[in-house]
C-alpha cells in the first residue's frame, strides 16, 4: 500500500513543474478572500511583481482603479464561488501601471464538503489580439458609406465618427470627437437618444429607431437609428449606424400628397378628385389631410369626386364613411359625386346613412350643390369655370 501516496506525490510534483514551465499564462492560487497564496512565474512575466512582492496582497491590485471602485474584483469571487466558475475580458494592470486586455478564469476550490477553500485563476495576456480585432473595426467604421458613430453611453460625448456622419451633419471630426451630442443640441429631441440608451441597458437592441438630428447650419435630418452597446477599451459604449431618410420621407410625403389631393376651389369649398384604387392605407391617408384643410381652412362644404374610382372594398367604404362622419362634425357639409353602381352597392352593404350625406351623378352637378348649401347659409359662393 506504500506506493500509491508516492506516486501522487511524484504526480503533484510533475503538476507543479508543469505550471511554473508556463510562461504564456499566469496561474494564482488565492484565498477565500481573495489574496495571493501562490503564482507561477508566467504570473511574475505578466504582472510584473515577484511573489514575495504580491504575496498576501489582494488580487484587486491587478485591477484598474474604476473596476474596484464598482467592486469588480469582489463580484467575479462571489460569482465564482456560487457558479463554480466565472470568465471575463478586460483591462488589468502591470507593477509599472501600464494595462493589459486579459483573458481570466477564475475557478472555484472547494472540499468534499462544499467548503470554499480558495480559488484558482488563469490570466491570459491578448493585448495584442484585442489591437489585432480593433485595428479591423476601425478600418470598417471608416470604410463605411452609411453614418455611423461611437459615444459613451451616458453623457453621449463622442468617442469615434466616420466621413459620413460627419458630411449628413456638415461637422468636421475635430469638431465632434470628445463633444456630448447633448450639449451640442445635434438631438432635435433629446428623449429620443434617452429613450435608446433605456433599451439598450435593458438588454435590447435598438434597430430602425425614428430620430430627428439637427446640422450644424441648423437644419433637420430625419434618420433611422440602429444601436448596440459594445466594450470599447474597458468601458460599454453605444455605436450606432444611421440611416438618412429625410429626401425619402420628403418624397413620400409629395406622392402622399398627390395621391390624395385636397384642392380649394374657391373660399369655403374644398374638392377631393378622388383616381384609382383606394386602399386602407389611402383612405387613413385622405381622411387626416381633409380634416386637417377643413380645420385650416375653415371650409364650409367639400366634394369627393368618386368618378374615377372603379370599386371601394367593404373596410375602406366603412373608413371613408367615418371620414365623412368627422368632417360634419367639423361642421362642413359632405356631397359624394359620381358614385357607380359598384361603389353604390357597397355603400349600401355596410349600412351607410345617406340622410345627412348629398349625392350627386357628376362633379359639376356637385359643386352647383355647394354652392346652393353655402348661398343658404348666407355665404354666397362663386364658382370659376
Amino acid at each position: 500500500m506504500e506506493p500509491v501516496p508516492e506516486r501522487s506525490s511524484n504526480s503533484e510534483q510533475q503538476l507543479q513543474l508543469l505550471v511554473e514551465g508556463v510562461r504564456e499564462y499566469a496561474i494564482f492560487l488565492l484565498d477565500p478572500q481573495g489574496r495571493v497564496a501562490t503564482w507561477n512565474q508566467g504570473a511574475q512575466r505578466i504582472q510584473g511583481y515577484t511573489f514575495n512582492e504580491i504575496r498576501g496582497k489582494h488580487f484587486a491590485i491587478f485591477y484598474p482603479p474604476e473596476d474596484v471602485e464598482r467592486g469588480k474584483p469582489d463580484y467575479e469571487l462571489r460569482v465564482a464561488a456560487e457558479e463554480g466558475r466565472f470568465e471575463d475580458e478586460g483591462w488589468r494592470l502591470r507593477k509599472d501601471g501600464s494595462r493589459f486586455w486579459a483573458n481570466v478564469v477564475i475557478t472555484a476550490i472547494k472540499d468534499e464538503k462544499g467548503a470554499l477553500l480558495g480559488f484558482g485563476k488563469v490570466a491570459r495576456d491578448i493585448t495584442e489580439r484585442k489591437w489585432a480585432v480593433e485595428a479591423n473595426f476601425e478600418k470598417l467604421f471608416r470604410s463605411s458609406p452609411n453614418p455611423i458613430f461611437l459615444s459613451t453611453l451616458d453623457d453621449g460625448r463622442f468617442i469615434e465618427v466616420n466621413e459620413a456622419f460627419c458630411e449628413m451633419l456638415g461637422y468636421r471630426r475635430e469638431e465632434l470627437v470628445g463633444q456630448s451630442s447633448f450639449r451640442m443640441g445635434l438631438w432635435l429631441y433629446a428623449e429620443e437618444r434617452t429613450r435608446i440608451v433605456a433599451e439598450l441597458k435593458a438588454g435590447r437592441s435598438v434597430r430602425g429607431e425614428a430620430c430627428e438630428m439637427r446640422t450644424k447650419p441648423g437644419e433637420r435630418r430625419i434618420v433611422e437609428v440602429s444601436a448596440d452597446t459594445i466594450d470599447f477599451r474597458g468601458n460599454s459604449c453605444l455605436f450606432a449606424t444611421l440611416l438618412d431618410t429625410t429626401e425619402s420621407r420628403k418624397l413620400e410625403a409629395v406622392i402622399e400628397e398627390l395621391s390624395t389631393p385636397v384642392l380649394q376651389a374657391q373660399e369655403g369649398l374644398l374638392v377631393v378628385p378622388l383616381i384609382g384604387r383606394v386602399d386602407g392605407p389611402r383612405a387613413a391617408q385622405l381622411r387626416n389631410q381633409l380634416l386637417n384643410a377643413v380645420h385650416t381652412q375653415r371650409a364650409r362644404a367639400v366634394v369627393i369626386d368618386l368618378t374615377g374610382v372603379p370599386k371601394i372594398e367593404r373596410e375602406t367604404a366603412d373608413g371613408l364613411i367615418h371620414a365623412i362622419e368627422a368632417v360634419q362634425l367639423l361642421g362642413a357639409h359632405v356631397i359624394l359625386a359620381g358614385i357607380s353602381a359598384v361603389i353604390a352597392d357597397t355603400l349600401v352593404a355596410i349600412g351607410a346613412k345617406f340622410s345627412s350625406i348629398k349625392t350627386t351623378a357628376d362633379l359639376q352637378s356637385a359643386l352647383e350643390e355647394a354652392k346652393n348649401l353655402l348661398s343658404q347659409e348666407g355665404r354666397p359662393l362663386l364658382i370659376s369655370h
